[in-house]
């Protein structure tokens, strides 16, 4: 018998306060009761200080991690305006959680902080595992790993999801213990013996439809050439007329895709996918949700619904390998808030083919996310890395052999 139990709870109700009583004292029927530790993912339409309190009422002070999002997901599929309480209670695995300040002012310094403040009351071990939930709204998504790199080894396993605010697109805000942050970055280190292991799926069902170009010219996370010429422009000759029409709205339907050179000889082309989140039509230049470095290779992706879902399917299947015949004990998903709006009614079906392929008894938490992190493929030594992604799914999975 597994010596880990996790539940989930959610709520629709409208009173705040009620809201986060009533998902917790779900999740705790799961569980006897007992907490290590919480993860919280909440709708815009909440007062936070009264849905964290309503936890809080029934929890006590047990650690939580969570935030904002476009989107909750638990084990009822998908929802909007709820509250949704992952509960996880074990004696053999470690939560640590920690809280990284301004995130905006100096994503990077933001993520040293909160690697600090982890390592303030614990240390990394060979298999501990880090989970991060930076906000949505904080600036350069690839600066936010730098950071992280900059800390710690390099193999360490990184995953985690950008915190939304229900496509507003103004401020998301962040939980942590029993608290609401704004602009910050909130991490859990999970930590195990032998008995435990993780499994990472990260996949989109996005392809290429041309050839590559290279960027030629950026700044941060604002492209300004493709191949020595405007980058709007470029990608308007791609798009269209009739679909250049529908900027920059349409960029969630066609995202670019950042060429992996360390994809080895395998023959498959792997990229990580960035998407625009405005257009400057003055200027010709294009703002994404993470920088595209000059001298990258990229091409133009694209995505049928069934592909989409097809890619979530395809994280799953990546899961079950990973974790080498370990027992799923719980998952937490990020699912890009792009792949929702590509999606439209069909959006409970990638939640549901991820159940399906890790089983529907499996607690599952997550959200629909402005950004993820997480590995290509850990398996292979060239795509370990923890990278940034939009359009994207990635699965976290804890399991025990």
């Amino acid at each position: 018998m597994s010596a880990i139990t996790a539940g989930v709870g959610t709520s629709h109700q409208e009173d705040s306060f009620d809201a986060g009583s009533e998902a917790i004292r779900l999740a705790f029927e799961k569980t006897g009761g007992k907490a290590d530790v919480l993860i919280v993912f909440g709708a815009m339409r909440f007062d936070h200080k009264a849905l964290l309190s309503g936890i809080a009422a029934v929890a006590g002070d047990v650690p939580m991690v969570g935030g904002t999002t476009a989107g909750e997901i638990s084990s009822e599929g998908v929802s909007e305006g709820s509250v949704v309480v992952m509960a996880i209670s074990s004696p053999d695995v470690k939560f640590h959680a920690g809280i990284g300040r301004h995130m905006s002012r100096d994503e990077e310094a933001c993520a040293r902080e909160m690697i600090a403040d982890v390592l303030s009351r614990t240390i990394i071990e060979s298999t501990s595992s880090l989970l991060v939930f930076p906000n949505g709204m904080g600036g350069d998504g690839l600066k936010v790993l730098g950071g992280f790199r900059s800390v710690l080894e390099r193999d360490l396993e990184i995953s985690g999801g950008y915190l939304g605010d229900d496509m507003r697109f103004k401020q998301a805000f962040q939980y942590y213990n029993g608290r609401v942050y704004r602009d910050a970055i909130v991490g859990l280190l999970v930590s195990f013996d032998g008995s435990y292991r993780t499994g990472i799926g990260v996949r989109s069902g996005f392809e290429s439809i041309g050839n590559s170009f290279y960027c030629t010219s950026s700044e941060g996370n604002v492209v300004k050439e493709f191949d020595n010429v405007s980058a709007l422009e470029l990608y308007k000759e791609f798009l269209g007329k009739e679909r250049s029409a529908r900027l920059p709205g349409i960029c969630m339907e066609y995202p670019f895709g950042l060429i992996d050179q360390d994809a080895g000889s395998s023959g498959v082309r792997h990229f990580q996918l960035r998407c625009g989140l405005n257009v400057n039509r003055k200027k010709g230049t294009i703002t994404l949700a993470a920088s595209i470095p000059e001298g990258s290779a990229v091409t133009l992706t694209s995505g049928s619904r069934g592909d989409i879902i097809n890619g979530a399917r395809e994280a799953a299947e990546q899961v079950i390998w990973s974790l080498g015949g370990a027992k799923p004990e719980l998952i937490v998903m990020f699912s890009c808030v792009g792949r929702k709006l590509v999606l439209g009614r069909r959006i409970p079906e990638e939640v549901e083919v991820v159940r399906k392929c890790l089983g529907y008894e499996v607690p599952i938490i997550g959200f629909y996310t402005y950004g993820e992190i997480g590995p290509i493929d850990r398996s292979v030594e060239k795509l370990a890395e923890a990278k940034f992604h939009n359009e994207t799914v990635v699965l976290w999975i804890l399991g025990s052999a």
